[in-house]
């Protein structure tokens, strides 16, 4: 938790079109969205969660003028709501588990599954639990995927499958008409 926190507590924060600096989080899209991702954090508090980094927005400085949020890291259980529920926010939550079934059954155990990483030494116990559990996945990395991916929501999170060609399937059906040159019939029971 102590590296992890560290690594949030790291993260650069500002003006993502500023070319000093290497930007790594922007503001929030508006005071409305960084109000709601607040109430998760401070829900998060109440239901007894702790807050291991973050969990507020800039007080001072040029980042106080926007809507502009620490990265937060918040530790807890499963059945909080900070657990349970997309913040689409700079918040990260850490729920403790005891072996992978118990892992899988708690991402199984949400409406949501946009997006869920898996990070293990252990490729092919990583493998095992990505495989298993309902939600978009990755593996010892976290949103990165190439362009042209099929990428979308589980459950009841997302609106399908996006950025792909796959997407065009779903409207469309497919039909093949296949015709002969030839001057007779060919194939089954014509012979050639």
């Amino acid at each position: 938790m102590e590296v992890l926190g560290a690594a949030f507590s790291a993260v650069r924060v500002g003006d993502p079109l500023d070319p000093a600096t290497q930007i790594q989080m922007r503001a929030r899209i508006n005071e409305k969205r960084l109000a709601k991702i607040l109430v998760y954090v401070e829900t998060g508090r109440s239901e007894s969660a702790e807050i291991v980094t973050g969990g507020s927005r800039y007080g001072s400085g040029p980042l106080a003028r926007g809507a502009f949020m620490k990265s937060t890291l918040v530790l807890g259980r499963n059945d909080m709501r900070v657990a349970r529920e997309e913040i689409f926010g700079p918040a990260g939550v850490i729920t403790p588990f005891e072996d992978e079934d118990e892992v899988i059954a708690m991402a199984d155990d949400s409406d949501h599954g946009l997006g869920g990483g898996v990070f293990s030494s252990d490729l092919n116990r990583a493998l095992r639990v990505a495989t298993r559990a309902r939600t978009g996945r990755w593996i010892n990395q976290c949103n990165a995927f190439p362009a042209g991916a099929p990428f979308g929501g589980c459950k009841d999170s997302g609106i399908g499958r996006e950025t792909r060609t796959m997407i065009l399937d779903a409207y469309q059906q497919t039909k093949n008409i296949l015709v002969s040159l030839g001057s007779g019939p060919v194939g089954l029971p014509y012979g050639d």
